[in-house]
């Protein structure tokens, strides 16, 4: 895996550089070819203006009569000869009488101009203009380009036209220098981008080698492994993702053992208990007259077995959704002061004093009124639980809003802060130390769990001193008078 992965990376980011490389110098050589193509017919249009220059100079215009050839001094000559044999091309003085003087270099060749397109574009260059035309002594084959300039006379009047003739072959540019140079220029691009690939490759693979090593463990079930998060890119945030969830992942497989040795002792233990007494009823250990002490601690186990039952029915049904809430209307403070009745007997066992914020006219509020009953049940029940002798058990209610929010708080040893964050996870335990009566971690689990099915909030607060308070959100409803008072009358 290891291999393959790096050498995948680096041929796709070589073949990348390669193919890039290979058009930039596929383009590279054909516009320098175009550039010297086009510096070249500026060098043929410069060369002719350079002979028209010249026969100005010599003033020969009394020697461009039909039929006669025109008068060619040693420098015009000269100039001619060597364009010619320079860039293999023809040269024609050509006048308005439609004559064309082709010279060579010891000769000239009178020739009477026929072509409407040949005379159309004497016209031109005679009326000043320059020409650049293809195919204008070749209309079929379009072999031969064209190169027109007016020369004029001393008195600046055009005199005749300098006409250059050049193959299209002999414009065309070698491209074997071109080619030499662009191919130096590849190769050390392609040399220096497969270097480059070579550390990129390297620099990406390795932390996906890691992520892959990092799941292989996961899968064999080593939760331990981690991987080093290094820069800012899409990689290292994939990492620390990958980290997040290997921390969640060891988290809940922590509490799911918790979970499970709790749960198993929860249930020896009573087991154990209602074993040992009902054997001791039945070999005659315990006489018929003492059996009654002994059945009501019976029940008293059994019933611990039911709740631990019963809270994990409710969580696996909630979680499941398959528990339908049924919203109503009904006042929280009446609520309230039931569920803590429901715990009257424990709260005079460990002479709690319990405060009761609770105004006298209710507070509406719309909810499923079973579910919250629950809530309000599981954090009394979790306060008790971990309040001292003469402890202060405190229930609040009151409107902000849009929202009616419910408080359970107690001055018991409180929450670590550490444990903060994890309190409403499912199978977790704050107080590690204790499990046997102290409840197997579903009940807040469960509180948390209703209330996002009501699309409400729960929050936590514990201080260095001790003390937990738990807050709630709940939906705020008008009482039906209320509502009526604001509605508009319909009836007249």
């Amino acid at each position: 895996m290891r291999n393959r992965l790096f050498w995948r990376l680096f041929a796709a980011f070589t073949a990348t550089i390669l193919l890039t490389v290979a058009v930039s110098a596929f383009a590279m050589v054909a516009m320098v070819r175009a550039e010297r193509q086009d510096a070249l017919e500026s060098e043929l249009t410069v060369q002719a203006r350079d002979i028209a220059l010249l026969l100005r100079q010599q003033d020969a215009q009394n020697y461009g009569f039909f039929g006669r050839e025109p008068y060619l001094g040693a420098a015009v000559k000269q100039k001619i000869v060597s364009v010619r044999e320079e860039y293999n091309c023809t040269v024609w003085l050509a006048y308005a009488n439609g004559v064309a003087y082709a010279v060579e270099s010891d000769t000239v060749s009178a020739e009477q101009l026929r072509s409407d397109a040949m005379l159309e574009q004497l016209y031109r260059v005679l009326s000043g203009a320059e020409i650049h035309v293809r195919g204008l002594l070749d209309p079929e084959t379009a072999s031969t380009v064209t190169i027109g300039v007016p020369w004029l006379s001393s008195a600046g009047r055009v005199q005749g036209a300098v006409m250059l003739h050049i193959s299209v072959a002999d414009l065309k540019v070698d491209y074997s220098d071109t080619i030499r140079n662009a191919l130096i220029s590849g190769a050390l691009s392609l040399a220096l981008g497969t270097f480059l690939s070579l550390i990129i490759a390297s620099s990406q693979s390795k932390p996906l080698r890691r992520i892959t090593t990092a799941v292989t463990q996961f899968a064999q079930g080593n939760l331990a492994s981690r991987i080093p998060v290094q820069g800012k890119g899409e990689i290292a945030a994939l990492a620390q993702s990958f980290n997040t969830m290997a921390e969640d992942l060891s988290r809940l497989e922590e509490s799911r053992r918790s979970f499970v040795a709790s749960v198993s002792h929860e249930l020896r233990s009573p087991l154990t208990c209602i074993r040992g007494y009902i054997e001791g009823m039945q070999d005659g250990t315990i006489p018929p007259e003492e059996q009654g002490p002994y059945l009501e601690i019976v029940l008293q186990e059994t019933n611990r077995l039911t709740a631990l039952v019963n809270d994990l029915l409710d969580l696996s049904r909630i979680e499941s959704g398959k528990v339908a809430l049924k919203p109503e209307v009904f006042d929280i403070n009446e609520l309230a002061r039931l569920s803590v009745i429901k715990f009257e007997r424990r709260i005079e066992e460990k002479n709690l004093n319990v405060e009761v914020h609770l105004r006298e006219e209710p507070l509406l509020v719309r909810a499923d009124r079973d579910r919250i009953a629950q809530v309000l049940t599981n954090l009394i029940d979790n306060a008790i639980k971990f309040l001292p002798e003469g402890g202060l058990l405190a229930l609040s209610a009151r409107e902000a809003g849009r929202e009616c929010l419910v408080s359970v708080r107690d001055n018991g040893p409180g929450i670590a802060q550490e444990d903060l964050p994890y309190i409403f996870d499912r199978f977790y335990k704050a107080d590690k130390a204790h499990t046997s009566g102290m409840g197997t971690g579903l009940g807040l689990s469960i509180v948390k769990k209703i209330l996002e099915q009501h699309g409400q909030d729960i929050r936590v607060s514990s201080s260095k001193g001790g003390g937990a308070e738990f807050t709630f959100t709940l939906e705020a409803a008008q009482a039906p008078e209320k509502r009526k008072e604001e509605s508009p009358n319909e009836s007249l």
